[in-house]
C-alpha cells in the first residue's frame, strides 16, 4: 500500500471544491423516475436479482449503468463474479459517476479482495475528485491498520482540498469504527478537527470520529481543545470536544464542561455535558447536574434525571425523593423516584416504603401507558417488588406497560448481585423468576418474549439446568407469524441456539413488498407534515434515493396508519422513533422493506431512517435525528429529511403522540 501514498501525494495542495448542496442528494446523472427502464432497475434492486441486474453493469446508456451499479451498494452480499464486475466497472468505466457508485458498493460489500483495484483506480490526473473522495472512503470500510495508518499520514492535502479532507476523515472514521485504528489515526483525526483552517464539514467529521470512538490526547491536545471550546460556537464541534476531554481528569476540564451545561444556548451541547460529567467525581458535579433538572429544555432535563440514575449516590438518595416530590418541569417525579429507589441504602427502610406508595399511587391515578410504563420501571429498582411487578404484567392490556413490566423482570433476573441481594432466598426467587421468563415466551408476545429470550441468550450456561427440555421453544417458534414478528422470533432462535450451545441459525430471507410505482410517480421529492401537540414536522421525501421505502410510507399514510401511533423511544442528541404498531417499539406488519443504502451520508440533524431488526427487515418504524449520525451510514435507509419544525422534533419525549401525517401538495 505504499504505492497509494504516492497516489495520494499527487494531487496536494488543488483548489478547494465547494460544500455539498443540501437534500435531496445531487445526481451527477439525474434518475428519471418516469423511465420504464429505471423503474425496472430499481425493482429488481429491491428484488435483489443479481442476474437481471448484472447485465445493465455494461449497458451502453450511462444511467443505465450507473443505476445497476448503484444497486449493489444496498445489497449485505454478493458471488464473487459479481464483485469482480463492479471492479470491472471501477476500473474501466468511461463515466467517473459510474466508478464512484463501483467504488461505494465494493465498500459496502466488504470486498476486501478488491482493494487493490481501489488504490488502482485512484485517479491521479485530479480530475475526479469525486471518484477518488468515494476511494478514499472505500479503502477506510475495507483496509487493514496499515492501510489507515497510511491515509492518516498523508501530508499533501491542504485546507483548501475540502472534498478529499473530508473523504480522508471518513475513510478513518469508517476504519475506527471497524477498531481500525491507532494513536496515527486518532492523531491524525484530531489535527483536522483543531485546524481552523479546515473546512466546517471536514471538522465536523472529526468530531464525530473523537465523539464515537475514545480517543487518547497528550496535554498540548488537551489545552488546544480547551481553547477551541472557548473561542469556538459550533454545536457540532464542541458535542465531540466534550466527550474527549471527559477522559481527562484535569480541573479546567471539569470547569469547562461545567461552563458548557450553564451557558451553551444549544440544548444538544448541553445533553452532551451532562453525558461527559459523568467521567468526574460526583460531589465536583451534582450540584450544576441538579440544577439542569430545571433546563427549560426537556430533553436536557432528562438526561440531568438519566445521570443521577446512572451516577448518583446512596447519600443523595433523600434528596432524590425530595426533588421527586418538589414542582419541577418537564414531568421528571418518576424519573427521580428511580434514582432514589436505586441508590438508596437498605437500612432506609422508612423511605423505601415511601417510595413505593409514591410509585403505585402514580401507577394508579394514570391511565398514560408511558408514565405507567416509567412507574414500572421505576418500582423495579427495588428487586423485591418481581411479584408486584408480575401483577402489573398480567392485570395490564395495553403492550407498553406489559413490555415494560417483562423488561422489569427480565432486568432483576439479570442483575450481577441477584445471589447476594436475595441471600438465603435467591434460589426460590430465581425459579419463580425462571418461571415468569417462560411465560414472556410462550406467550409469543413480541415485546415481553423478546426480552426474556434476550436473558436467555445473554447468560445461557445459568438457565440450561433450568429449562432442560426445549420443546416448548420450538412450539413457540412455529407458531409465530413472520415476519410481524420477526424480530422476536429472531431473538427466540438465537436463545435456543445458544441453550443447545449451537450457532445461531441463518434468518431465511423474506420477500420485500413490490415498489408501488403509483405512489412514487415520476417525482423527485414529497412531502408530508407530521402533526403532533408540540406542532408540525415538515418533511421532505427521497424517492431517487429510497424508492421502496418512499413508496411504502405514502401507502401507509394513504390509509392514516401512523394516525394515533406515538414516538416510543426518544435518545437525547441523537434520535426520536415512533410509528410502530404497538408503541413499545417491537412489531411491524406482515411485510418488508429492502435497506436502501446509496452513497448518502447521515451528516446533519433532521434526517428520516428506517428502524430494523437487521439488514433488509425495515417496516413501518421511522426515527428523526437530532444530530449527524455517520456511524449510521450504509448502514440504515435514510429516505428524506426535515424541512421545517425540527425545533418540535428536538422537544418529541417517549409517548408523544402522532396525530396524524398528511401529504402536503408541493409548493
Amino acid at each position: 500500500m505504499a504505492w497509494l501514498i504516492l497516489l495520494l501525494l499527487v494531487i496536494g495542495g488543488t483548489a478547494c471544491i465547494p460544500p455539498t448542496p443540501a437534500a435531496p442528494p445531487p445526481q451527477a446523472i439525474p434518475i428519471e423516475l418516469g423511465d420504464s427502464l429505471t423503474r425496472r432497475l430499481l425493482d429488481w434492486q429491491n428484488e435483489r436479482a443479481t442476474d437481471r441486474l448484472l447485465p445493465y453493469l455494461s449497458h451502453e446508456d450511462t444511467r443505465y449503468r450507473l443505476l445497476a451499479t448503484r444497486a449493489f451498494g444496498s445489497f449485505a452480499n454478493v458471488a464473487d463474479h459479481v464483485a469482480d464486475s463492479l471492479a470491472s466497472r471501477l476500473r474501466n468505466d468511461a463515466a467517473p459517476a459510474v466508478r464512484e457508485q463501483a467504488a461505494y458498493a465494493l465498500g459496502q460489500l466488504g470486498s476486501r479482495r478488491h482493494l487493490g483495484a481501489l488504490t488502482a483506480a485512484f485517479d491521479t490526473t485530479d480530475r475526479h475528485r469525486a471518484l477518488n473522495g468515494a476511494i478514499l472512503q472505500a479503502v477506510g470500510k475495507l483496509g487493514e491498520l496499515k492501510d489507515a495508518e497510511q491515509l492518516a499520514s498523508v501530508t499533501s492535502y491542504t485546507p483548501a482540498d475540502t472534498l478529499l479532507q473530508e473523504a480522508r476523515a471518513y475513510g478513518l472514521f469508517y476504519g475506527a469504527l471497524r477498531g481500525v485504528r491507532s494513536p496515527v489515526t486518532d492523531g491524525a483525526i484530531t489535527e483536522q478537527l483543531l485546524d481552523p483552517a479546515q473546512a466546517d464539514r471536514v471538522r465536523h467529521v472529526a468530531a464525530q470520529y473523537l465523539q464515537r470512538i475514545e480517543v487518547a490526547i497528550d496535554t498540548q491536545q488537551q489545552q488546544r481543545l480547551l481553547e477551541l471550546l472557548r473561542t469556538n460556537d459550533d454545536p457540532l464541534l464542541l458535542m465531540g470536544v466534550a466527550h474527549t476531554l471527559s477522559r481527562s481528569e484535569q480541573v479546567n476540564a471539569r470547569v469547562a464542561l461545567l461552563r458548557l451545561l450553564d451557558q451553551h444556548p444549544d440544548w444538544r451541547v448541553r445533553v452532551e455535558a451532562i453525558r461527559s460529567l459523568s467521567a468526574f467525581d460526583y460531589p465536583t458535579v451534582r450540584e450544576s447536574v441538579i440544577d439542569a433538572l430545571r433546563d427549560t429544555h426537556p430533553l436536557v432535563a432528562r438526561a440531568a434525571a438519566t445521570y443521577l440514575l446512572e451516577h448518583g449516590t446512596g447519600a443523595d438518595a433523600p434528596l432524590y425523593f425530595q426533588l421527586a416530590e418538589s414542582p419541577l418541569p418537564h414531568g421528571l417525579s418518576t424519573q427521580l423516584y428511580r434514582a432514589a429507589n436505586r441508590h438508596l441504602s437498605p437500612f432506609l427502610t422508612d423511605y423505601r416504603q415511601r417510595i413505593t406508595d409514591a410509585l403505585q399511587l402514580a401507577y394508579a391515578q394514570t391511565e398514560e401507558v408511558y408514565k405507567r410504563a416509567e412507574v414500572v420501571q421505576a418500582l423495579a429498582e427495588f428487586p423485591w417488588m418481581y411479584r408486584s411487578l408480575y401483577g402489573y404484567y398480567s392485570e395490564a392490556t395495553h403492550p407498553v406497560v406489559r413490555t415494560a413490566a417483562a423488561e422489569a423482570i427480565v432486568g432483576i433476573a439479570q442483575r450481577d448481585d441477584f445471589d447476594a441481594f436475595f441471600r438465603a432466598s435467591s434460589r426460590r426467587v430465581r425459579r419463580e423468576l425462571n418461571g415468569y421468563l417462560r411465560s414472556f415466551i410462550e406467550s409469543a408476545e413480541e415485546g415481553p418474549a423478546y426480552h426474556a429470550a434476550e436473558a436467555l441468550k445473554a447468560a445461557p450456561a445459568r438457565y440450561r439446568d433450568q429449562y432442560p427440555d426445549l420443546d416448548w421453544l420450538d412450539r413457540t417458534l412455529s407458531g409465530m407469524d413472520l415476519p410481524r414478528q420477526l424480530e422476536t422470533y429472531q431473538a427466540i432462535a438465537a436463545a435456543r441456539a445458544a441453550l443447545l450451545g449451537e450457532s445461531i441459525p441463518a434468518a431465511a430471507p423474506l420477500e420485500a413488498l413490490p415498489i408501488d410505482w403509483s405512489t412514487v410517480g415520476d417525482s423527485t421529492a414529497q412531502r408530508y407534515t407530521i402533526t403532533t401537540l408540540l406542532g408540525d414536522i415538515t418533511l421532505l421525501l427521497w424517492p431517487t434515493v429510497a424508492p421502496a421505502t418512499v413508496s411504502s410510507f405514502a401507502r401507509l399514510v394513504a390509509r392514516n396508519y401512523y394516525d394515533g401511533k406515538a414516538f416510543h423511544r426518544v435518545v437525547p442528541n441523537f434520535v426520536a422513533q415512533g410509528g410502530g404498531p404497538r408503541g413499545d417499539g417491537f412489531g411491524s406488519e406482515n411485510f418488508v422493506l429492502r435497506t436502501e443504502t446509496p452513497p448518502v451520508h447521515w451528516d446533519r440533524a433532521g434526517l428520516i431512517g428506517m428502524a430494523s431488526a437487521g439488514r433488509d427487515t425495515e417496516g413501518v418504524q421511522f426515527f428523526l435525528t437530532h444530530r449527524p449520525t455517520p456511524h449510521l451510514d450504509g448502514k440504515y435507509t435514510i429516505f428524506g429529511e426535515v424541512t421545517a419544525g425540527q425545533d418540535v422534533v428536538d422537544r418529541l419525549t417517549p409517548g408523544t403522540p402522532i396525530l396524524r401525517i398528511t401529504a402536503t401538495p408541493a409548493p
